[in-house]
């Protein structure tokens, strides 16, 4: 599993992942990060490895200036969900999801339901370190610098869970 969580300030997102690939009682570090930018997008994916394939050959459809959270709800998930149809990716999966960032939003999307879910929070944190590290966001929510509290919530995810590891990625849409 993982931890993935993201902040809105000031309308930009910021997205952070730690890299950790865990299997029964062990885990190693991966490679690349768990959390990129493509175009307007910022993803982040926790659970199965699934994620790998949407960060290498997901293309995420272009906005058509229509209402952003429209386009998510319905253009972006009729996407992912098409991709996940053609690559394979099995919906029995219960612990793939991922965590997105667009237009000063986030959204969280689950492959169970293919749920495309936005919060009235301004901060959201998934996978097995989840928890610690929603605690760790709503604690430092008077913080000024949103890259410090992902980084605080992400270090309390990998002291806390068994199953997250550093190092930590943090992407923004203002990159």
């Amino acid at each position: 599993m993982t931890c993935i969580a993201a902040v809105v300030q000031d309308g930009v997102v910021y997205l952070a992942g730690e890299r950790g690939a865990s299997e029964g009682d062990f885990i190693l570090p991966l490679e690349k990060p768990k959390v990129w930018k493509d175009g307007e997008y910022l993803l982040g994916y926790y659970g199965t490895m699934y994620g790998e394939l949407v960060q290498n050959y997901f293309e995420p459809p272009k906005y058509n200036g229509s209402n952003p959270d429209k386009h998510m709800k319905t253009t972006f998930r009729k996407a992912l969900k098409e991709f996940y149809s053609e690559w394979d990716v099995e919906d029995d999966s219960k612990e793939f999801g991922m965590i997105i960032g667009f237009r000063g939003k986030i959204y969280e999307s689950n492959i169970i339901d293919m749920s495309m879910t936005s919060f009235t929070i301004p901060f959201i944190a998934s996978g097995s370190g989840g928890s610690y590290a929603m605690g760790s966001l709503y604690s430092t929510e008077n913080y000024k610098d949103p890259k410090r509290r992902l980084k605080i919530a992400l270090e309390s995810a990998i002291e806390y869970s068994t199953s997250c590891l550093g190092p930590i990625d943090i992407v923004s849409s203002e990159d």
